[in-house]
């Protein structure tokens, strides 16, 4: 397949392509500590006798970690990472039959892929395979514990370990794991960032803190815990692991890596906007036709897509069998293990010609055969580019093409060479956001009741700041104020459960068969919001080259899922998504005093709601389906919302010709340079320039000149706060990028608001927070439409700081002798007495927990009406922005 695609690259629009050249080995002897040990037997038996068996970064690395140092071992991918943690972890296993040794993978793929290295290398010093143990969230409970009790290196995922290791420390096998544990290994470290790495950072010092404790009560062994990490792509490594462990590492990086590496062609193939996958398709159809050598991997940022490519490349009508007759299978998150298993054994034995996958095969899983890598459109981020073009020529040489529009890379400042060349993005730790804490919180103070330890926080423990302070209010009894109802809810009594490590505050379905055709039971699982962008009642869910219409939706405490049953895989849905926004430039709304204002507007941090609600789907022939109209015929055929409280910046900007689709394209460009500027994964942040109300100093509900870039994220990580802060380097950045921009329009106004933040800081491009309208009066804001609840709507009302449930919308209002004017809500409130009707201000009310109760719309405060805004005028024809 190499030489077939390079022959098809002759006959495409090759923008750029260069030549990665191979280099070859620097090899180094064994370290003497391991020389005379079965450890050292082995490595000369591997490598054939040579007098010099190792690569010289992992001679180095092992000579550290026999000192005790925690090491992250940051070289490319094919490395040998793997050689030099599992030859600690023998040695150690070896030295002492009471250690124990935890190994974390952040995939059940990935795990179950490093199995089989490590039982061969166990079978070859004489380990027996239950030695070896392999716990995620495919292995029964009622075989866990007899794993932990004779394994004496087990492999693990974060997950399993959060929701159930960490929940159950009342175990007698549990606790001896934890008590003997000596060395933690975490592979593929730079995936322990953002989200999931902020609550692996607070997994870590639970189980660092469990340990703690169990040693103090009659363990032997009190030497600290040892942490090896691995990783082909971070920046700063030593002092990212840091911040995630709490512990000092030392760092061996790319600098050093003595590995040798084949040489691979890089291209990017130009293509027309949006059509990405007809160009994949012709390069699929010749890698298929002509050839012969190894397989291929192509690689789409949307589940939906992958599904969909795959069919177009290799399906099969045997659809109930396409796992082993498909020549290309789709590969992602929330297959069933056994699924996933046959598609990694047909990658290996070489009967598969190709797969079509998601991030999911990004990871170090080795799959030699693998010749070719295509991916559509740019990579979301450099590290992410780094692993894919690394699943690529392991075994010889390679090629790896990004099919992307013509200016796919100078849209952002560079070109495709000095991408490739740019340092991977730093990791990004949230460790001080406060619903994270609580739910950690609730999940210690758990464990520490299973102990039968103090409640208070433990010592010798590196809790972030603040930890402390929110463990008090989440330990039983303690003074928990309103924001936390939410939050603490949905963790309940089971807070490992309730609060998943990849998506604290989201929802999970699991999607089964309806029972009426040949296959039932579950098929899959998505979280919330990937259901309300794949699964909403009507859609067409593609899974494994199979095609299913979503029938009906489960959302009671004993049922979380979404039925679904066969149908053509020619019905082709799309969403229609509506997105409203409630901001607030109130002083408790401001995040830190983040605002700066004046006469042209304003740009601040801030609290925000956020609702995004499915309203109706379109078919492959454009055709709309509207709930309103088909829940009158079919109760399950009815809008399905998701509501979140976060964070994020607006943009106000009291000018004419800011409306229509300049406000839109400003919104999403601003959005796109500053996730790929930041590495920040694009399904984190999202923006919007529509439905946005913004509560003002008067506590007014008002509409404007808005736009809004949030986290996409329940409770925040204020991943957005660094917009606010390296505002003007954003807008630098997005400046350089429109000598490549087709839209005058949009070219204009991006000149117009980087000539008003330059005249206020000097005129020169850099970081720091921007003085963006130097005037700090308060702005001038455009009053008429609000977003209200509609009528009969089930919210909640705060009444003095508590949260009343079961109330109900009769109507807004606003009265200039009843509160100054301030808009109010008609309720019906239930009491002992009876139903209460009564005024309540509208800042008191808030969205109840289930988004199905209640709804947006809305309201004209000077006809008092529910009315829809007229929509703002398109601005064609525009040549520059007004002063």
């Amino acid at each position: 397949m190499y030489n077939t695609l390079r022959d098809v690259l002759q006959t495409m629009v090759v923008m750029e392509q260069f030549e990665i050249p191979g280099k070859q080995a620097r090899h180094a002897s064994i370290p003497e500590f391991l020389f005379n040990s079965p450890i050292g037997s082995y490595l000369s038996r591997q490598f054939g006798g040579r007098e010099n068996p190792l690569w010289s970064h992992q001679a180095q690395a092992l000579n550290i970690l026999a000192q005790g140092d925690n090491l992250v071992l940051s070289t490319g991918t094919a490395s040998g990472k793997s050689l030099v943690f599992r030859c600690l972890a023998f040695h150690k296993a070896l030295l002492d039959s009471a250690a124990r040794i935890l190994v974390f993978y952040p995939l059940k793929a990935l795990a179950e892929d490093q199995l089989c290295g490590w039982r061969e290398m166990a079978k070859s010093l004489d380990f027996s395979e239950e030695e070896i143990g392999r716990i995620d969230g495919s292995v029964p409970v009622k075989d866990r514990d007899w794993i932990l009790q004779n394994a004496r290196i087990v492999i693990m995922t974060p997950d399993v370990c959060h929701a159930w290791l960490m929940g159950n420390l009342a175990s007698f096998a549990v606790r001896e794991f934890v008590r003997s544990l000596s060395t933690l290994i975490l592979d593929e470290a730079h995936t322990l960032e953002g989200v999931f790495g902020s609550n692996f950072a607070f997994l870590v010092r639970r189980l660092i803190a469990a340990r703690n404790f169990l040693l103090r009560n009659g363990a032997q062994n009190t030497s600290p815990l040892q942490f090896v990490a691995a990783t082909a792509t971070i920046q700063n490594p030593a002092e990212h692991l840091k911040q995630l462990t709490g512990a000092k590492f030392s760092a061996i990086t790319h600098k050093k890596d003595g590995a040798p590496q084949c040489e691979r062609l890089v291209a990017h193939v130009a293509c027309p906007e949006g059509k990405e996958s007809e160009v994949t398709k012709y390069v699929h159809e010749n890698l298929l036709r002509k050839g012969r050598d190894g397989s291929f991997i192509t690689f789409v940022d949307s589940r939906k897509g992958v599904e969909t490519l795959a069919k177009r490349a290799g399906g099969t009508k045997d659809e109930k069998n396409a796992l082993s007759t498909a020549k290309v299978l789709p590969y992602r998150a929330g297959y069933e293990a056994d699924d996933r298993r046959a598609i990694e054994r047909r990658l290996r034995d070489g009967t598969l010609r190709g797969v079509v996958s998601t991030s999911a095969l990004e990871l170090g899983i080795d799959f030699p055969s693998l010749r070719v890598g295509l991916n559509l459109g740019v990579p979301p981020t450099r590290k992410a580019y780094r692993q894919r073009l690394g699943r690529v020529g392991r075994r010889g040489p390679g090629v790896f093409v990004v099919i992307a529009p013509p200016n796919a890379f100078q849209m952002y400042g560079t070109s495709f060479r000095e991408y490739h060349d740019m340092s991977v993005e730093p990791s990004y730790l949230y460790l001080d956001n406060r619903f994270m804490q609580f739910a950690h919180a609730r999940c210690l103070a758990v464990e520490l009741e299973s102990l039968g330890a103090p409640s208070k926080t433990p010592s010798r423990v590196a809790w972030p700041d603040g930890f402390r302070d929110i463990h008090k209010m989440a330990r039983p009894g303690g003074n928990r104020p309103p924001e936390f109802v939410g939050i603490a809810e949905l963790g309940g009594d089971t807070p490992h459960h309730g609060y998943p490590l990849r998506n604290v505050g989201e929802a999970r379905f699991q999607i089964t068969m309806r029972p009426t055709g040949p296959i039932e039971g579950k098929i899959g699982e998505v979280n919330q919001t990937q259901a309300l962008r794949e699964c909403y009642p009507g859609a067409t869910y593609f899974h494994l080259l199979g095609a299913y219409r979503v029938v009906a939706w489960s959302t009671n405490v004993f049922d979380s899922s979404i039925r679904v049953t066969r149908t053509s895989p020619f019905r082709l849905t799309q969403p229609k998504i509506i997105t409203w926004v409630n901001a607030s430039t109130t002083s408790n709304g401001i995040l830190e005093n983040h605002i700066v204002q004046g006469d042209h507007g304003f740009l601040a941090e801030c609290q925000m709601q956020v609702t995004e609600r499915v309203e109706g789907y379109t078919d492959h022939k454009n055709n709309f389906y509207d709930y309103r109209e088909l829940q009158q015929k079919n109760s399950n055929m009815r809008p399905r919302s998701r509501n979140f409280l976060t964070s994020g910046i607006v943009l106000y900007i009291n000018r004419d010709w800011f409306k229509g689709s300049i406000k839109k394209a400003l919104a999403a460009r601003l959005r796109e340079v500053f996730v790929r500027e930041y590495s920040i994964s694009t399904q984190d942040v999202h923006s919007a320039d529509t439905n946005i109300s913004l509560q003002n100093t008067e506590k007014n509900w008002v509409r404007g000149k808005y736009i809004v870039v949030y986290d996409e994220i329940y409770g925040s990580l204020r991943l957005t706060e660094k917009l606010y802060l390296k505002f003007r380097h954003v807008l630098y950045r997005l400046h350089a990028a429109m000598d490549f921009e087709e839209d005058e329009n949009l070219k204009t106004a991006v000149a117009w608001v980087r000539d008003e933040v330059s005249r206020f800081n000097g005129g020169e491009e850099g970081d720091g927070a921007v003085a963006f309208l130097d005037d700090p009066q308060s702005p001038n804001l455009p009053q008429g439409y609000v977003q209200v609840f509609t009528e009969g709507s089930v919210v909640c009302w705060r009444q003095k700081g508590q949260m009343a449930v079961d109330v109900k919308i009769i109507e807004p209002i606003v009265d200039p002798e009843m509160f100054d004017g301030e808009l109010l809500y008609r309720i019906e409130v239930s009491r002992k007495s009876g139903i209460a009707r009564q005024f309540v201000r509208a800042s008191l009310i808030e969205p109840s927990a289930n988004p199905d109760a209640w709804s947006y719309a809305w309201w004209n405060r000077r006809t008092q009406m529910y009315e829809e805004p007229l929509e703002e005028e398109e601005d064609e024809g525009l040549n520059a922005p007004a002063d």
